[in-house]
Parts: structure tokens; sequence; C-alpha cells
């Protein structure tokens, strides 16, 4: 089964917070890759795709690091005009209906909490899969009226400089990357992030709390302890960790690159940051 704190790691994966230090911090988001006849270096950062303007101020270090680079890269490629159609259109559920799916009595309470949270009624997405109102729930637990999309404001910076912007996966990559999640347990989320939605509040602002430390392998380690699987993980995370590393590869070998991804990719034994030291890149944390 599926817990709600699941479907929030897809906020690090779909912070200025802390003074910058004099010395090499020990951990960061956002990091320096060099080496393997690398002439120039290039950057990745961990971010949080949806958090208060507040907790994520853009430094001026972060900035320059965007805009001296020679592409960005995102998850996907955002500025994509039909990337937003292409992702609902999959999104669409065949031979069934969300109410049927959740049964008539969770379904009236699940809309009567989905109105209140989101301010849209649930029949609005009756037809789609659960991930699609489930996305629009968690996107409210940030208890701030000014929210940030950190991958939409980098993707701005690239943009007033003429940066080419690309992604390191399609949209079926990731479509199939949520899919993976059983369709039953994507309801059973839904239910309880809508029944729950105070707790899964709380949680957020636990997650966003370990974010603010800027360090990847807390970042993994909470995670872990808040209901995350082995199979969630290889799926979301791990699967397409691998399959990020020849196109990073292929990036940092062709001009200096910027790469923006969910935090939940960087650290641990299978994250990104280890993958690159593995293929023989130096990988070091950088202040901002």
């Amino acid at each position: 089964m599926i817990r709600p704190i699941k479907l929030c790691w897809l906020l690090f994966c779909l912070l200025s917070v802390v003074s910058v230090q004099a010395q090499a911090p020990r951990s960061s988001l956002l990091w320096e890759i060099t080496g393997n006849g690398l002439t120039q270096p290039s950057y990745i950062f961990g971010t949080y795709h949806v958090i208060c303007r507040n907790d994520f101020p853009v430094s001026e270090i972060l900035k320059q690091k965007i805009t001296n680079s020679g592409q960005f890269y995102g998850e996907l490629a955002m500025d994509d005009p039909g990337l937003q159609m292409q992702i609902m259109t999959k999104m669409i559920l065949t031979g069934n209906t969300l109410s049927s799916l959740m049964g008539e009595a969770d379904y009236a309470k699940a809309s009567a909490s989905f109105q209140k949270i989101t301010g849209l009624p649930l029949s609005m997405f009756n037809n789609f899969k659960p991930f699609v109102p489930l996305t629009m729930a968690i996107v409210r637990t940030s208890d701030c009226e000014d929210v940030l999309q950190p991958d939409i404001e980098f993707m701005g910076l690239a943009k007033e400089k003429k940066i080419p912007i690309l992604g390191l996966e399609t949209a079926d990559d990731q479509i199939n990357a949520i899919n993976s999640e059983p369709l039953d347990s994507q309801v059973t989320a839904l239910k309880q992030i809508l029944l729950n939605f105070d707790s899964v509040k709380h949680e957020t602002n636990n997650i966003i709390a370990v974010y603010k430390t800027r360090n990847i392998d807390s970042l993994i380690a909470f995670m872990r302890t808040r209901g995350t699987d082995s199979e969630f993980e290889q799926n979301l995370i791990i699967k397409r960790n691998r399959n990020w590393i020849p196109v990073i590869e292929k990036a940092v070998a062709l001009k200096p690159s910027f790469f923006a991804v969910g935090a939940g990719h960087l650290g641990g034994e299978e994250g990104v940051i280890a993958l690159l030291r593995k293929k023989g890149y130096v990988v070091k944390p950088i202040a901002y």
C-alpha cells in the first residue's frame, strides 16, 4: 500500500535559510561536476518542486551558475508548449472513473475535502488517474500564499539568457515511472491525503525542514523512515537516476551544463552524486 508521504517524495523527484559558510560544505544541494577530461565544470542542484518563496530565495551564486551555463536541463524539457497536454492525455483513465474506483461513500467525502483544499470540484478530474488530483492536493500543503516552483524559476533565468532548455527524460518516461504504482495504491493514497490533510501538511513541513539542512543523505534517510518501500524507491528514484547518467555524461562533455532535479535523486548509494563518482567524475558540494 502506498502511503501519502511517498507521493510527497515526488516533490523532490514528480533555500537559502542557513548562512553560507566560508569553508567548503560537507554537503549541499548544489554540486560541481569536474574530472574525466572536462575542461569546464557543470553543476547539478536538488530542488523541492513546490515550496514557499520565503523558504527558497535564489542566491546570486545560484543565478550565476545557471546563467553561465551552456545548457539547462530539468527532469523534463519544461519549455515545451505541448508538455502539459501530453502528460494530461496520458493520465486519462480507460474503462473506469475516479468515482467508481473510490466507491460512492468515499468519493463523496473525498470530493468535499478536495473542494475545500483546492477550490475545485473533484468531478473535474473524474476521468483522470488519481495522481492528477493527488498532485494538486499535495501542492496545497505549502502553508503560504506565495508558492514558488524553483524549476520554473531556474528555467526563466535560462530563457532570459537564451540558454537551451532540455530534459533528462521524456514525458513518457516520467509517466511510466508514476504508473509503476498500481492504480489501487494511487486511489488509497488520494483518499488518505484528502481525508487526513492536516497530518499531510504537518509531514510536508517536516520534509521541508530537512530539505533546508541542505544535506542530501539526510533527505534520503528521512524519506526511508516515512514509509517509502524498496519497490517505490526502485521505480521512482533509482531506475530514473541510472537512466539519467548517460544523458548527463553526454551533456557535460558537450558544454558546461546546469541540471535541476528533485533533491531526493541526489543522495544515497544509488543517488546521482554517487553514480557520477562511480563513473570517475569529481563531484563536490558548493556553498551558495
